[in-house]
C-alpha cells in the first residue's frame, strides 16, 4: 500500500516543487488542499504543476504521475479545516504544511497572522485529527530577524523581528514547539530564487521584488529628472561584503524531500546555500540588469541626497536582508543528506545571478507588452 501524504501550499512556489520530488522520490498518493480560484481546485492544482513542470527540468512524463497520484481537496486555511479530515483517507503518514502569506507591510498584518500563524494551528489541529506520523512546516532562515554572527538549527528564544511576516512565522514555530503528541520537523530556507538550470520561478517577491522597485524607480527618474541616473549613482547604506543567500527552489524542495526521508532525529533543519554573492556583487548585477550604474555605498544616511533618501524609502523592507552577517550552520541539514549535502549544481555567483534576473525581466518585458497601450 502506498504511503499517503497531505500538503497545504502545493500551488505555490516551494508547494509545487515540493510535490513534484516527492512524486519522483517515492511512490505517494497526495492529498493537497488548495483554494478554488476560477476554477476547481483540482484544475488549478494540475494546471500550476504543468507549469512547472515545463519551465524546469522535470521529466514531461511526471504530468502522468500528477494526474494518477495528485488529489485536490477544496480548502481555505482561512476557514475551518478540521473538518476535511472526513475527506481525506485514513493512514496519513506525513503532513506537509507549506501554505504561507509572502506578505510583509504592517497594513497587512492581520491578515499575515491569520494565514501564517492561525493557518499553522488549524494545519496543526487537522494534523492531530488526521493522526499523522510527522508534520513537516515549511518555515524561514529569517525568523533569525536581527540576530548576527551564526544562526544554529534551534529554536528563536530572543530575537527581533525585521518585519511582520519574520515575526509571523517565529510565533508560527512556537505553535510546532509546543506540539507535545506529534513529530515534527521544520524547514528554514533563505531566499528562494528560480531554477538552478532554467530559472524558472512562478512567486516573485525577494529579489524579483527588489528588481520590480529598480525599474520603477528608473521609470520615475526618467520622467521627473531625465539624465540623473546616467550621471549619479544611487547611493545605499548596506553591507556590501556580507553574503546574501540567495537558494535556488529546486535545492530547497529535493532536499526537504531528501530530509524527511532520512533517519534523522533533528527537528529544524536550515535549506540554506553554501555559495552564494556578497551583497555588494548582487545589487552590482541587480543594478546592471536594469540599466543602472552600481549603488555607491556609504557609511551613513547623511551622505544621501534627496533622491537617494527617495529610492531607500522605497526599497526599505529588503535592508535587513542587505545589512547584519549572517553564516546559517547546516549541521542537521549536512548530516541528514550526507554526501549529496554540498553538490555545486545550486551555487549562485554573481556570474550566473544575472541569468537569474534576465530570466525575470524577460518575463516582466513580455507581460508589459500583452498590455493595452490605453493602460
Amino acid at each position: 500500500m502506498s504511503e499517503k501524504i497531505v500538503i497545504t501550499g502545493g500551488t505555490g512556489f516551494v508547494g509545487t516543487h515540493l510535490i513534484l520530488e516527492l512524486l519522483e522520490q517515492s511512490d505517494a498518493e497526495l492529498f493537497c488542499l488548495v483554494r478554488a480560484k476560477n476554477t476547481s481546485a483540482e484544475q488549478r492544482l494540475h494546471l500550476q504543476l504543468a507549469q512547472v513542470i515545463q519551465g524546469s527540468d522535470y521529466a514531461p512524463e511526471l504530468i502522468n504521475q500528477v494526474k494518477k497520484r495528485c488529489h485536490a481537496i477544496e480548502a481555505d486555511l482561512q476557514g475551518d479545516i478540521t473538518s476535511l479530515a472526513t475527506s481525506i483517507p485514513s493512514g496519513v503518514s506525513q503532513f506537509w504544511h507549506c501554505a504561507a502569506s509572502l506578505n510583509y507591510e504592517e497594513r497587512f498584518a492581520a491578515e499575515i497572522y491569520d494565514i501564517n500563524v492561525e493557518g499553522t494551528r488549524k494545519a496543526l489541529a487537522l494534523a492531530r485529527a488526521l493522526n499523522v506520523d510527522c508534520l513537516n512546516y515549511v518555515s524561514t532562515a529569517y525568523v533569525a530577524g536581527r540576530n548576527t554572527g551564526v544562526i544554529l538549527e534551534s529554536p528563536m528564544a530572543k530575537v527581533q523581528s525585521s518585519n511582520v511576516y519574520e515575526n509571523s512565522k517565529v510565533k508560527a514555530e512556537q505553535l510546532i514547539y509546543a506540539e507535545q503528541d506529534m513529530k515534527f520537523r521544520i524547514f528554514r530556507p533563505s531566499i528562494v530564487i528560480g531554477h538552478s538550470r532554467t530559472y524558472h520561478a512562478i512567486n516573485f517577491s525577494g529579489m524579483y521584488g527588489f528588481l520590480r522597485r529598480l525599474i520603477q524607480f528608473k521609470g520615475m527618474m526618467a520622467r521627473v529628472q531625465r539624465g540623473y541616473l546616467e550621471r549619479e549613482s544611487i547611493r545605499m547604506n548596506v553591507d556590501p561584503d556580507v553574503p546574501i543567500n540567495l537558494v535556488p527552489v529546486d535545492k530547497v524542495a529535493k532536499q526537504a524531500v531528501a530530509i524527511a526521508r532520512s533517519d534523522s532525529s533533528n527537528t529544524i533543519f536550515h535549506l540554506t546555500n553554501r555559495t552564494v554573492p556578497t551583497v555588494g556583487e548582487a545589487l552590482e548585477v541587480l543594478f546592471s540588469t536594469v540599466g543602472l550604474p552600481p549603488p555607491k555605498i556609504v557609511q551613513d544616511t547623511t551622505q544621501y541626497a534627496w533622491i537617494d533618501e527617495k529610492f531607500n524609502e522605497k526599497i526599505e523592507f529588503y535592508k535587513s536582508y542587505l545589512t547584519g552577517y549572517k553564516q546559517f550552520d547546516r549541521s542537521a541539514s549536512n548530516a541528514a543528506l550526507g554526501e549529496h549535502a554540498n553538490t555545486t549544481r545550486y551555487a549562485v555567483t554573481a556570474n550566473n545571478l544575472n541569468e537569474y534576473c534576465g530570466w525575470y525581466c524577460a518575463q516582466l518585458a513580455q507581460t508589459r507588452s500583452q498590455v493595452p497601450v490605453s493602460r
